[in-house]
């Protein structure tokens, strides 16, 4: 079988990764796939041991229920155990094995060369994408953690606005995932995380700002990046995945609006004063801003009482997806591992 190359979009969610997939996805050589969450939710079982043929059908099964009904959707992966078990070699593999041949599959079955795989938390498996496909085109997507901050406050909504596959549970844990600290902490650890790999040659680092200011530069430039033509049809994309307002899928163009939303409402200046001080490294590395506070607002002293509580809801309804809570803490936190 043919070998394709592989893209990965990433970055801290709600920073246009889905918008860049859309984009590539409009050039005839990118296949773009749905968030596979491979390494923060399927590998973490598996590591690199070698499975069983039983494991290595459902494995490809699941990979299968993804790419057709969503990630939310994944433990409907029993009817498509047939047709893994028909597609998939007799052969010893591990889940990276497994995974690299279902991109190369899937790509090639639909007249593409590249795959691009757009699962934002990849942000921190970085050196496992590298280790295993040393040749990928890495791109992190970088939003103001401001927009990204409104958009997570709002997320919950999308099942309203478009998104109806999203089930009610999802938009509930998302509701509970949300408060400035550590939506910003977030932010701020996975960008760092990112930040590990600038001066590799196959990373490039885009802002979602500069994405929308200029589309055609930007654009122009990561072609040449990834090793493909340029084609203005590629900026054509529905209006989409908005946390604030109905989706638009008979629109196709870049949303200029969509920068410093943040400035028009929706969140209040302790919401804004926290968010600043737990991302400023992050923000002065990517030329972001700040606004000036003479004072702490007032709101200030609610948002740190309730953290806690918030965490606590967010980490158990988050269980079965972070895997291991002390590494999570170790990454969300930047904490060192002793």
């Amino acid at each position: 079988m043919q070998k394709t190359k592989q893209i990965f979009i990433v970055g801290s969610s709600r920073s246009g990764t889905t918008m860049m997939s859309r984009i590539l996805s409009n050039h005839h050589k990118v296949f773009t796939f749905h968030e596979l969450h491979f390494f923060s939710i399927l590998y973490k079982d598996t590591k690199k041991r070698l499975l069983s043929r039983d494991e290595q059908v459902s494995l490809f099964a699941k990979f299968l229920c993804i790419q057709s009904e969503g990630i939310f959707l994944r433990n409907n992966y029993k009817k498509y155990t047939l047709k893994a078990a028909k597609i998939l070699p007799q052969k010893k593999l591990t889940s990276i094995d497994i995974y690299s041949f279902f991109l190369n599959y899937t790509t090639i079955q639909n007249n593409a060369v590249i795959s691009c795989e757009q699962t934002p938390n990849n942000i921190y498996y970085l050196k496992e994408i590298l280790d295993f496909f040393p040749q990928a085109k890495i791109i992190i997507m970088v939003r103001d953690q401001r927009d990204v901050l409104l958009s997570q406050k709002n997320k919950w909504k999308r099942r309203f606005l478009g998104a109806k596959k999203i089930p009610i549970i999802e938009a509930i844990r998302s509701y509970f995932n949300y408060h400035p600290i550590l939506t910003s902490t977030m932010w701020s650890s996975s960008l760092d995380n990112g930040l590990k790999y600038k001066d590799n040659n196959n990373v490039k680092f885009i802002r979602y700002e500069d994405l929308l200011d200029e589309p055609a530069i930007i654009l122009k430039e990561l072609c040449s990046f990834v090793g493909i033509d340029f084609k203005k049809e590629m900026l054509e994309i529905p209006v989409v995945g908005s946390s604030t307002k109905q989706d638009q899928q008979q629109k196709l163009y870049i949303l200029k609006t969509n920068k410093k939303k943040w400035k028009k409402g929706g969140l209040n200046n302790a919401e804004i004063y926290l968010s600043q001080i737990f991302s400023d490294k992050i923000m002065k590395a990517f030329s972001y801003k700040k606004e000036v506070f003479i004072f702490p607002p007032s709101l200030t002293i609610f948002y740190l009482f309730i953290f806690p509580i918030k965490l606590l809801f967010s980490l158990s309804l988050n269980l079965s997806r972070i895997g291991n809570i002390k590494k999570v803490f170790i990454k969300t936190f930047r904490l060192n591992e002793s």
